[in-house]
């Protein structure tokens, strides 16, 4: 394979190059047998060693291996060894190109530094091979290889400096400044521009060497060097931001460590998603770059570049893909990268995965039928994206056989993990003798998504009203059937026989969305799956659907449509001012009567978030804890015989019926309560959420006191409740104003001295 021998120092190394040899492309024909020359020095068997040794270097050994070859013969005490070995070497290549030849002489002398024939030979080498360079004399001379430098010292600064050119970047190994090469004097210095320091130096061959490292063009400590050329790189060259950022960082660089170079010198904190975004896409088209892993994601740059079917065989998500579906998602992730690049799919990657996934579904069978029909699900879906399917595919069952022998067929089609595979699911049923009975069942596990073509299938099978009576156990009992409620909402009138109303039916919904909010039993996840469904049916069409249930409402059916809208939470914000926006245009006249001021208003209670929380926390006690104990005390004491001479059972009801009624308190006061907010608290007059400074007039005593809600009284620390006679008799005075007050258990004349948001 090709080969390139990357010089000492180069940022793409992980780490300072062991050895110093030089820039040259060659062919690596064979293979040194290291671990073999270096178990035999270990027994001290060096004949064996030597043997091969020889047979290692017929054809063209790398110089990595050379150097460690003889070095491991200088470490056994074989140095006169391996000074032979090294010239046996350079006389196998003496009729090699001279730039090869270099090279391995370099290796041979950096592992026996002590030789000076092979020192002579090195520097005879670096004569022939540079001896036409401009200003090899002087560098030559500056290295001192042939008067007493040390072979390490002096291959590297003849390797870095005869390579240099002015306008070549250099990278401080230590302090990690950027230079550019501007020339070379006539005393044999090197000039440069410091971009740190912002000044012009010198520095000679050797000293140069020492502490720089040429950097490639595309590093990103060179491209920072250029502002202008870098923010518009950031914009529309970020595949070449990612390359110099992963050259500069020994060559990869995670999504954390980006951020935070970038943030805020080239990017604002606010854009980073957003180009990041952009970042990862322009990665997956680039042949250089590959992302790995996750939390962070590592971006990693391969200098000769990569196969997008190399990419994938060596990522994690094809590593780790086991179950069909698995499988599915990497297909489509390949197909979609290969269209971005410009190419055809690779047979040979697209295969491996069909066939992982045929041996996937003849291990489930018949132990994992469910997921036996997913991967033959995936294979037929497979063919239809044009992917050729293992010849071993044939002897899989076929999506109908599967349903033929599975428990409950509609179950295991509703459990399927991808929307693409219902086509093949549904094709399969209908050739099932109880397909009708099936997709009876599938009304009411289906995805608003599939129910269409259920329906249309039920008809087919001579099954019409089917739809019409699913959709009438859903309206009685719409949390339970979200899907089907919001299938009849989003369809067209006349779907099916007595299809309700869109009033009606919006009235479900409104009522379903608050059953979402304060009666699931669900997990979180599909609590906020069944909210998003609940958003998108009723913001469908542009609210067209929800615009014509307000033309079937009267004045008094849209004021109960505005009850059910306002106690609803979880509506999301721009959803509910829709709403709300399109019920005042139809209703006008619900929306003008006189506001209340806030704290007139009984029809809600003020509250901090802290207090609020801890009301809510109560509540969840109750329903959860408290609640449920006293079930259980009430069926435990109902097994003591005769309840009506039952004392522990009388009083376990009782506390039943104040649990009750408590949770109901609580729950109408959630209903009401509003969060005072900071930028609602006004500064030149007093309301809830005001922390009001009071100065007496008679002796200018001052009295600080905030007024908050009812849940949040603390008089100890002068919170007191914005209901208190008190804070009524204040609220609405403005700053400045002077009124009579009743302080301390006496009546006296305060001015309002100062304003301030209270601790909300």
């Amino acid at each position: 394979m090709q080969l390139r021998h990357m010089f000492y120092g180069s940022a793409l190394d992980k780490s300072r190059e062991k050895w110093e040899y030089t820039r040259f492309e060659f062919l690596e024909l064979t293979n040194m047998d290291i671990d073999r020359i270096t178990n035999c020095i270990g027994k001290g068997a060096f004949a064996d060693a030597e043997n091969a040794w020889m047979a290692g270097i017929k054809d063209n050994p790398s110089p990595e291996k050379v150097n460690q070859a003889l070095t491991a013969f200088l470490d056994a005490g074989k140095e006169e060894t391996a000074e032979t070995l090294g010239w046996s070497l350079l006389e196998a290549h003496a009729n090699a190109p001279k730039e090869q030849t270099l090279a391995l002489a370099s290796a041979a002398l950096l592992a026996v530094p002590k030789s000076e024939e092979l020192r002579n030979q090195t520097a005879e080498l670096f004569k022939e091979v540079y001896a036409a360079k401009e200003n090899f004399e002087k560098i030559y001379k500056a290295a001192g290889l042939e008067t007493g430098q040390s072979p390490k010292r002096a291959i590297r600064t003849l390797n870095t400096c005869l390579a240099l050119k002015p306008g070549m970047y250099m990278g401080n190994r230590f302090d990690g400044r950027v230079i550019k090469i501007t020339g070379l004097n006539v005393m044999g210095e090197f000039e440069y521009h410091d971009f740190a320091e912002k000044s012009e130096d010198v520095l000679e061959p050797k000293l140069l060497a020492d502490e720089f490292d040429v950097l490639d063009e595309t590093d990103f400590r060179v491209l920072q060097q250029n502002p202008e050329e870098m923010e518009k790189m950031m914009q529309k060259d970020i595949g070449r931001v990612l390359v110099g950022m992963c050259i500069a960082n020994s060559g990869e660089i995670n999504s954390d460590q980006l951020k935070e170079r970038l943030i805020p010198k080239y990017l604002p904190a606010s854009k980073w998603t957003s180009w990041w975004g952009r970042a990862r896409t322009a990665a997956k088209k680039s042949e250089k770059l590959t992302l790995e892993g996750r939390n962070p994601v590592t971006v990693v740059y391969h200098a000769t570049g990569r196969s997008l079917e190399e990419e994938y065989r060596n990522s994690e998500e094809f590593k780790s893909a086991y179950h069909p579906i698995d499988c599915l998602v990497l297909l489509r992730n390949y197909i979609r990268d290969a269209a971005a690049r410009g190419q055809a799919p690779d047979e040979k990657l697209t295969g491996q995965i069909t066939t992982m996934i045929a041996q996937r579904v003849a291990k489930c069978i018949p132990s994992l039928p469910n997921e036996a029909l997913e991967g033959v699900l995936v294979l037929a879906l497979a063919k239809e994206m044009g992917i050729s399917i293992p010849a071993e595919a044939a002897d899989l069952p076929t999506p109908a056989d599967i349903l033929g022998h599975v428990h409950e067929p509609a179950s295991s089609v509703a459990g399927l993990p991808d929307a693409d595979l219902w086509a093949g699911a549904i094709k399969a049923i209908k050739g099932l003798a109880n397909a009708a009975d099936i997709f009876e069942k599938l009304l009411y596990l289906s995805p608003v998504e599939q129910l269409d073509v259920i329906a249309e299938n039920l008809k087919e099978l001579g099954r019409p009203n089917a739809a019409g009576e699913a959709i009438a156990k859903a309206m009685n009992f719409p949390i339970k059937h979200i899907d089907l409620c919001l299938w009849v909402w989003l369809a067209d009138a006349g779907l099916v026989e007595d299809q309700p109303g869109k009033l009606t039916i919006l009235m479900k919904i409104l009522d379903m969305s608050h059953e979402i909010d304060h009666n699931w039993h669900g997990d979180n996840t599909s609590r906020k799956d069944a909210r998003q469904k609940v958003r998108n049916a009723l913001a469908a069409r542009d609210y067209a659907i929800y615009q014509a249930a307000l033309d079937e409402a009267d004045e008094a059916m849209g004021s109960v449509v505005k009850t059910k809208i306002e106690r609803t939470d979880g509506l999301a914000q721009a959803v509910n001012e829709q709403l709300i926006n399109r019920l005042r245009d139809k209703f006008f006249s619900l929306f003008v009567k006189a506001k209340a001021l806030p704290w007139e208003d009984e029809s809600v209670i003020w509250t901090t978030d802290k207090a609020l929380e801890a009301h809510q926390e109560e509540m969840r006690i109750l329903k959860e804890v408290t609640m449920p104990a006293n079930a259980k005390q009430i069926g435990e004491a109902a097994e003591a015989g005769d309840l009506r001479e039952n004392a522990d059972w009388q009083a376990a009801i009782e506390e039943r019926d104040m649990l009750v009624a408590r949770a109901r308190k609580i729950q109408n006061e959630l209903l009401m309560a509003r969060v005072i907010h900071v930028t609602d608290v006004p500064k030149d007059s007093v309301s809830v959420g005001s922390k009001v400074t009071l100065k007496r007039v008679s002796d200018g005593k001052t009295f600080e006191m905030s007024f908050l809600g009812p849940w949040d009284s603390d008089t100890d620390n002068n919170i007191y409740a914005y209901t208190t006679r008190l804070a009524q008799n204040l609220m609405g005075k403005a700053l400045g104003e002077t009124l009579t007050l009743e302080l301390e258990g006496q009546e006296d004349q305060f001015t309002i001295d100062a304003l301030a948001p209270a601790g909300v």
